[in-house]
């Protein structure tokens, strides 16, 4: 299942999570206070210590850090890092391609965490001025999120207990809504708006993780066929999909645009407001959104 959890293999799940936790204690307590990780670009990150103050930028990484139970430690954040509401606290340092390099060395933090959004100009001027940079991501699928963002990110923090709780709340979530998928004899067509309209048509295409978790859900995917994030008009209007998923900014415009109006799934009522920050970002809520996606269409008829 391309690295997503399977509730049928719980025990050999448990077993793999306890020895990676024994590998990464070993590895942690045996170099006394030092810390280290290896980042998404195969940088190794070594710290003296947990990280006490943090500057992040991006949402996934945002959220993790308060979900982990260490948002106290955050010193600066992204403007896109909007949740949860306590980061309204926190010092906005530009966005996360192009930050505020002037605010962020100001902050001194001990360690800056960033997405690859980040620009490679941006990430060598914060190590030229000696600033610690990690920048995570995992591979599209649940197991990418829990390797790729969360376990780095707890180690950083110096709870990697705290990150295995988190993901075995996150593991059994999934788990608990693969219980609810509905088995369709004909599986109904599903598309995901990420974009319409004059700046183009954006779904999420079968390499994607959203793509996945469609399939996942017990929805056939009617970009599947296609890499990344592109498409088009035509194509949509062509496989006329019996749902559609909608970002709330596109909920009161986007059944009324023509020729998106004449959809299917908008004629008939399916055309279902799906969070889109929650599904589409690596972080814990993303286990929370598989399982409304399951209800969502698990509820077709």
């Amino acid at each position: 299942m391309n690295g997503f959890f399977d509730a049928r293999n719980v025990r050999g799940v448990t077993i793999s999570v306890f020895l990676l936790v024994q590998f990464l204690f070993v590895n942690f307590v045996g170099r006394g206070t030092e810390i280290s990780i290896v980042d998404y670009y195969g940088v190794s990150v070594v710290l003296d210590g947990p990280a006490e103050s943090v500057v992040s930028l991006s949402p996934g990484i945002t959220e993790t850090v308060f979900a982990i139970g260490y948002g106290g430690r955050l010193v600066g954040r992204s403007a896109y890092c909007d949740y949860p509401p306590e980061v309204a606290n926190i010092t906005v340092v530009g966005n996360m391609i192009e930050p505020n390099i002037e605010l962020i060395v100001a902050l001194s933090p001990d360690i800056v965490i960033a997405s690859t959004h980040f620009t490679r100009e941006a990430f060598e001027k914060l190590m030229e001025v000696g600033l610690k940079v990690a920048v995570l991501k995992g591979q599209e699928t649940f197991e990418g999120v829990y390797n790729g963002v969360i376990r780095p990110v707890a180690i950083l923090l110096g709870d990697m207990e705290a990150g295995e709780k988190l993901i075995f709340s996150m593991q059994a979530t999934v788990a608990d809504a693969m219980k609810k998928v509905v088995r369709f004899a004909v599986k109904p067509t599903v598309y995901y708006v990420a974009g319409f309209g004059e700046g183009g048509d954006w779904t999420a295409g079968g390499d994607t993780f959203i793509g996945e978790m469609i399939e996942m859900a017990g929805g056939e995917n009617i970009a599947a066929d296609v890499s990344g994030w592109s498409f088009n008009l035509e194509s949509l209007v062509e496989r006329d999909p019996d749902i559609v998923l909608i970002p709330p900014w596109a909920e009161e415009v986007f059944p009324i645009t023509p020729l998106y109006s004449d959809l299917r799934a908008v004629r008939n009522g399916n055309a279902i407001v799906m969070d889109d920050s929650s599904i589409s970002r690596q972080g814990p809520r993303i286990a929370e959104a598989f399982a409304r996606l399951v209800d969502t269409i698990g509820a077709f008829h």
